[in-house]
């Protein structure tokens, strides 16, 4: 296991840092006014306060993960010897905020589909634009927390099975012996030894049905993501190559911005998904038979994560929410002119006090 003080030092750092980003990116997303992004900087700004709440909550559980053959524990070293349902409820809450960036991320595909494709249902709406969009996101939203909720307390919850089968890893890994203290946790068992002298183990259908439901709903944000970007780029290349666009494309500046947006939320889909096959790589590493040679190569029958690579892999998820606005201003040209003369200008405020103060010393 990493060094506790290892992983504060490293959380502490990583919070800071996304902090600035966030904040910058927020400021930036606020004061610079672009017909282009238009009410896309509400998607924006929502899709950073997710962020700052995973990195919140990251710092809050200062989340460890303890991986066996069978399954996985996912708790909190900030919250040993706290009531054990504040433990249960942050791990819910961090998976939440965790899973609600990929909505929100196919939100900002759909949106930029809509803009530069001008689909005919999106003609029907644009008359009460902000209403319409606000009504999808208010009634998808909370669908989508209430079935990842319902998911984790299907087969996450703890157990006094669970708390028997971990005990021995956190003990030997952790130091903690669970079945003392109070240690709110998150849990999944894939399968049981079986009662009868046989060597096979029991699938456990609760988990099953748990971690496909999960699979299936960041499944499904993935497909719309996928469709989204190949529509926006087929519509950019007829309007580059064939000069026809129905949806404001005439300009080269604003086909460029265009591009830039979609270059930015394509490396943001790539690196989210990569987190998410990471995390759900947790969940599949060992789940098939042991009896397999080659189970270590191969991702899918086994890929063998246990010890520090589960510490390094919930790790990860901390430096994600703060990528996520760098990627912003970096590919979208107004974003970084527009950080680039903000610091200038906290530059020069800077300077000339300093100028000020050494005149009045002189």
């Amino acid at each position: 296991m990493i060094p506790i003080i290892v992983h504060q030092f490293f959380t502490y750092g990583i919070l800071v840092c996304s902090l600035m980003a966030h904040t910058t990116f927020i400021l930036i997303s606020t004061t610079t006014h672009s017909v282009q992004i238009e009410r896309y900087r509400y998607l924006m700004i929502l899709f950073a306060v997710t962020d700052v709440m995973v990195s919140s909550i990251h710092l809050i559980l200062m989340p460890g993960i303890q991986i066996a053959l069978d399954g996985f524990i996912f708790f909190g070293l900030h919250l040993i010897n706290k009531p054990a349902y504040l433990g249960v409820w942050a791990g819910i809450g961090f998976v939440i905020f965790f899973y609600q960036t990929f909505i929100i991320l196919a939100f900002h595909y759909i949106y930029r589909y809509a803009v530069v494709c001008d689909p005919k249902w999106c003609r029907i709406i644009k008359t009460n634009m902000t209403l319409c969009w606000s009504c999808a996101a208010g009634l998808v939203q909370p669908l989508y927390t209430v079935a990842y909720t319902k998911l984790v307390e299907m087969g996450f919850i703890p157990s006094d099975y669970k708390t028997a089968f971990y005990r021995p890893h956190m003990l030997k890994n952790v130091g903690v012996d669970i079945a003392q203290v109070e240690l709110g946790y998150l849990a999944t068992i894939i399968r049981k030894p079986s009662s009868h002298l046989s060597h096979t183990a029991l699938w456990q259908m609760d988990t099953v049905v748990a971690i496909s439901g999960g699979d299936a709903l960041s499944g499904f944000t993935a497909v719309i993501i996928f469709i989204c970007s190949f529509l926006i780029l087929r519509r950019l290349r007829i309007a580059k190559y064939y000069f026809l666009s129905k949806c404001s494309l005439q300009s080269n500046d604003n086909q460029l911005s265009q591009h830039q947006l979609l270059k930015a939320l394509i490396v943001q889909m790539v690196y989210e998904n990569s987190r998410m096959i990471s995390s759900n790589f947790r969940l599949l590493s060992h789940q098939f038979s042991p009896t397999f040679r080659w189970r270590r190569f191969v991702p899918c029958v086994g890929f063998d994560l246990r010890g520090i690579y589960g510490d390094l892999l919930v790790i990860f998820t901390a430096v994600c929410p703060a990528l996520d606005p760098i990627i912003m201003l970096y590919f979208v040209k107004r974003s970084y002119v527009a950080v680039y003369a903000y610091f200038k200008w906290i530059y020069s405020v800077v300077g000339n006090e300093s100028n000020i103060f050494g005149e009045v010393h002189c």
